[in-house]
């Protein structure tokens, strides 16, 4: 185990590897989520790779920064430096969501330091949500909520309301049996305000026409109700790509079904099952 902090761009990432092996970057989800959540899910792959699960700037244990550089572009800039720093010429990622952005966006900027991409509930653009008008609705009474609460106090307890925001949503991303432990997860964190500093980030994220630029080989995994999946076609685009759906999971299959999710990225990444 080493350090878990490393200095690039003016800031420092809090990072946690474990495991033997190429590096693989792990790369949460969010924004406003930290590498937690991951758990010991990846336990699995430790044996062929060396992970390295990383917050991103202004997440989890990483510093906070201006709001103007909470940018995918910035965070695509800072994983490369880490890797400069940490001497690896060439690195894996796996990216979960929103981090799937970051491994999209990083394969095209920096394709000769990438060897393979594994993109888990991620989609070319930000697009095609299934089931969510419903959740669609609780957000619209939870803005008018603390736009009332503002009108009459003058004031908003920003991290607060997105707490609200994720833990009335979560639902829609994870199955029942897990709803409690990852509600606990979503009241632990703090300094949310960056869930609002990075939407239209999001909104605006669209690679739909850069997909077939991507060279790496890439593995593409939803689970089978992630609202998201449809979206995420688009990226059978990327010309070494395959496309692996986990059954009866959402938008965590790593979490829902560890062993499915761990045979299916072995095999990618060794070519073989066990």
């Amino acid at each position: 185990m080493t350090i878990p902090e490393i200095e690039v761009n003016g800031i420092t990432l809090y990072y946690e590897n474990r495991g033997q092996g190429a590096p693989m970057y792990v790369l949460h989800g969010g924004p406003g989520l930290d590498h937690r959540y991951f758990g010991r899910s990846l336990t699995e792959l430790e044996n062929i790779r060396e992970l390295y699960y990383i917050d991103f700037r202004g997440h989890g244990k990483s510093t906070r920064a201006e709001k103007k550089t909470y940018t995918l572009e910035t965070f695509v800039d800072d994983i490369n430096a880490m890797r400069i720093k940490l001497g690896h010429e060439k690195i894996d990622i796996l990216g979960h969501s929103m981090g799937g952005y970051v491994g999209l966006l990083y394969s095209l900027h920096y394709p000769a330091h990438l060897d393979r991409l594994i993109l888990v509930g991620t989609h070319a653009k930000h697009t095609r949500i299934q089931g969510y008008y419903l959740p669609k609705a609780i957000m619209i009474s939870i803005n008018l909520k603390y736009y009332l609460k503002y009108k009459k106090e003058k004031t908003i307890d920003k991290d607060s309301f997105a707490r609200e925001m994720l833990l009335k949503s979560w639902s829609l991303y994870v199955p029942e049996k897990i709803l409690p432990e990852y509600s606990d997860y979503i009241r632990s964190l703090r300094g949310l305000d960056i869930f609002f500093d990075m939407q239209q980030e999001l909104e605006w994220f669209d690679v739909s026409e850069e997909v077939f630029n991507i060279i790496h080989p890439t593995l593409i995994i939803f689970g089978e109700n992630d609202p998201f999946k449809e979206g995420g076609k688009l990226l059978k685009g990327i010309t070494h790509s395959r496309f692996s759906v986990i059954p009866e999971t959402k938008h965590m299959p790593f979490l829902e079904d560890e062993t499915y999710f761990t045979i299916v990225v072995r095999e990618f990444l060794t070519g073989k099952i066990l």
